[in-house]
């Protein structure tokens, strides 16, 4: 593997940032909503389902993008454990 140069390795982990953040806003919005109907003693309706199911494939999506960023730095670092 070309070891990657200190600026291929910010604009990666500048484009990971944005990746994740834009999943944990999805997911922190998405579960709040639906957290505030189910305080409230409201029945869940499919719309609340779907977005419980939003919010979970978004952390589903997160935990491969951190397997995957992890994986690449361990390969152009192997100490990193």
């Amino acid at each position: 593997m070309v070891p990657l140069s200190v600026d291929e390795l910010a604009f990666g982990e500048r484009e990971f940032l944005h990746d994740i953040a834009n999943h944990i806003v999805v997911a922190q919005g998405m579960s709040s909503y639906v957290l505030k109907i189910l305080k409230e003693n409201k029945p869940a309706e499919a719309k609340d389902i779907e977005r419980l199911e939003r919010a979970i494939e978004a952390i589903n999506k997160m935990t491969i993008l951190l397997k995957e960023r992890r994986s690449l730095l361990q390969s152009v670092s192997p100490q990193i454990k």
